[in-house]
């Protein structure tokens, strides 16, 4: 059974950049927490370093790691393992033993050989100097670790903004085209209305789309609009892919701007497409604006 450890003052500024992080093994933050708890010192750096870490994190923008960082960082802590640097790896000086561990008995030596030297006195200064350079060395792994996470985080927030903004943009394009005179407008939408858009055909039959909920397209795959003039077999016109985003800003032509015609997606195999595979992803039927 494990003991939760007893710390010091002095254990707990050590610890305190450690703390605030939460880098520490739960039952040392368990530890330091009951300490606080009771101790008569307020412990002010624990609060300073909890408001610079805040601050940090407000005002640091995060940025995408390059490809090559993880390879990088994993061939460091090798060669730091290799060489001894890392806390884990750390080696006592010849001659020194852990202060907790009693010195075995040493052996009579033999006439013919020299009695060793004395080890010399352990250093409480140098331990605690020597166990700050390990927290040091943890504290900068997690920060780094941490950037990374919160950079993907941020980077995946800048993506969804970017792909709203994106949609907006073609939204307000294609309701310019629609103010027109002669436009034909169509509100496109899957079945279960996981994918919506909007269709404008202006009068010179320029197709102007803004679609969001898609798939993303892969390998060969493209999207194909179509437009269906009342009982008449779907036409394709126009063909787009779209990214992880599932955005699609994209123009088409038909032959004339006709109200009652249906505009559809659908996702092709290929390019060139002459029938629909089904199912149909969206459609919308147009029609002249009202008023």
């Amino acid at each position: 059974m494990s003991l939760r450890p007893v710390l010091t003052c002095d254990e707990i500024r050590d610890l305190a950049p450690m703390f605030v992080t939460g880098a520490l093994e739960p039952d040392v933050m368990d530890a330091v927490r009951e300490h606080l708890a009771g101790c008569g010192d307020a412990h002010a750096e624990l609060l300073e370093l909890g408001e610079a870490t805040t601050a940090l994190l407000a005002s640091v923008e995060p940025v995408e790691p390059p490809v090559a960082l993880r390879s990088r960082l994993l061939a460091a802590a090798e060669a730091d393992l290799a060489e001894g640097r890392h806390p884990a790896g750390v080696r006592h000086p010849a001659g020194v033993r852990h202060p907790a561990v009693a010195a075995p008995e040493r052996p009579t030596a033999a006439p013919d050989r020299p009695v060793a030297a004395p080890a010399p006195p352990v250093s409480l200064d140098a331990e605690r100097a020597r166990r700050r350079s390990s927290l040091g060395w943890l504290l900068a792994a997690a920060a780094v670790i941490a950037v990374i996470a919160l950079g993907g985080w941020n980077i995946a927030l800048q993506r969804d903004l970017a792909a709203a903004q994106a949609y907006r943009d073609g939204v307000t394009q294609a309701l310019e085209a629609a103010a027109e005179p002669g436009s034909l407008t169509a509100l496109l939408a899957a079945d279960d209305g996981s994918v919506s858009g909007l269709g404008v055909v202006t009068a010179d039959g320029t197709v102007h789309l803004a679609m969001r909920g898609l798939t993303g397209t892969t390998g060969t795959q493209v999207y194909t609009a179509w437009a269906i003039e009342g009982e008449g077999a779907p036409v394709p016109i126009g063909e787009f892919t779209v990214g992880s985003d599932g955005v699609a800003v994209a123009s088409a032509r038909v032959a004339s701007a006709v109200p009652g015609t249906t505009l559809a997606l659908t996702l092709e195999p290929t390019p060139g497409a002459t029938t629909p595979t089904l199912p149909i992803v969206a459609a919308g039927v147009a029609a002249a604006a009202s008023g």
